[in-house]
């Protein structure tokens, strides 16, 4: 039997330490990382996983990019952090790697293949999880996770026992994901709670997911409003102890995503002439909470 192919996780926030955990369990898995949570992991040489899991899993952590031949290349940054990411990887890659980008946020896999001049793998996750310290991650939800079905990367979810579902459109699922952030991101963090305490907000999530669809169909994705509403509510009763990575950002006083969901929203909208008001609404109070008043990215191209 051919050994599974490594596997190289970039990014040592809440995702990327989970992913690198879990994926250990099915092959040598390295996570590369800077800062407080590179030192931990090199003096405690492992990452502990609390809720689902819970346990420690032994981590190699590097500071410095070097992939081995043949690596599963999972980019885990935040989605402001692309750009940079990339262009650091990118004198590094050769056509044996795969390069999977897992962030929230609508047009990544586009940006990515502008900034890497190859083609990569867009994969939609439904994980939710939650650094509680460096190198300590609550694991809230183990929702599934959506790759192009050309891509073998879906095996390797299996492996290590994580859901993952070949699909033959990313895109419906982008949009579906998005549609989630869109609401419990910026709501969550507007309103300091976990997800959970969104539950009553039916009408005002209602409002948020008809905009979006709008936008979906212009984009020429087909999305049913009654059906993603249920989805948005239904995550919000499945990640209710979760607190988003929106929230977590605002209280650390990081920067938000709110440029690459309600802000690419907005930007799309515009696009195609179709009102968002509500996108926009929230965009412009997360920037103001978040202390960070620049332009959405995607509204600025």
């Amino acid at each position: 039997m051919t050994a599974p192919a490594p596997v190289v996780v970039v990014g040592g926030g809440a995702l990327g330490c989970l992913l690198a955990a879990i994926l250990s369990r099915a092959t040598a898995t390295t996570l590369v990382t800077r800062g407080r949570t590179a030192e931990v992991l090199r003096d405690r040489g492992a990452v502990e996983l609390q809720g689902l899991l819970s346990g420690r899993y032994p981590v190699l952590a590097k500071a410095a990019f070097d992939p081995p031949p043949g690596a599963c290349i999972v980019v885990a940054v935040k989605a402001y952090d692309l750009d940079l990411t990339l262009a650091l990887l990118a004198p590094q890659l050769d056509p044996t790697h795969e390069v999977v980008l897992l962030q929230n946020g609508l047009g990544i896999g586009a940006f990515a293949m502008q900034i890497l001049g190859r083609p990569v793998t867009r994969g939609i996750t439904f994980i939710a999880a939650e650094r509680l310290q460096p190198g300590v991650v609550r694991f809230n939800a183990a929702g599934k996770t959506y790759f192009p079905a050309a891509s073998a990367i879906t095996g390797l979810w299996h492996r290590a026992g994580l859901p993952a579902e070949p699909v033959h459109n990313v895109d419906v699922y982008e949009w579906r994901k998005l549609a989630i952030n869109a609401v419990i991101n910026p709501l969550s963090a507007l309103l300091g709670v976990e997800n959970g305490a969104l539950a009553g907000l039916v009408d005002t999530a209602r409002g948020l997911v008809e905009e979006l669809v709008s936008v979906a169909r212009s984009d020429g994705v087909e999305l049913d409003a009654d059906e993603t509403l249920e989805k948005v509510l239904a995550s919000i009763h499945q990640t209710g102890r979760n607190h988003s990575s929106m929230l977590q950002d605002v209280r650390a006083g990081r920067r938000t995503e709110i440029d690459w969901i309600n802000g690419a929203i907005v930007a799309r909208g515009m696009a195609h002439g179709v009102a968002t008001p509500r996108h926009r609404l929230l965009a412009d109070l997360v920037r103001f909470v978040a202390r960070d008043p620049r332009p959405a990215v995607q509204e600025a191209r």
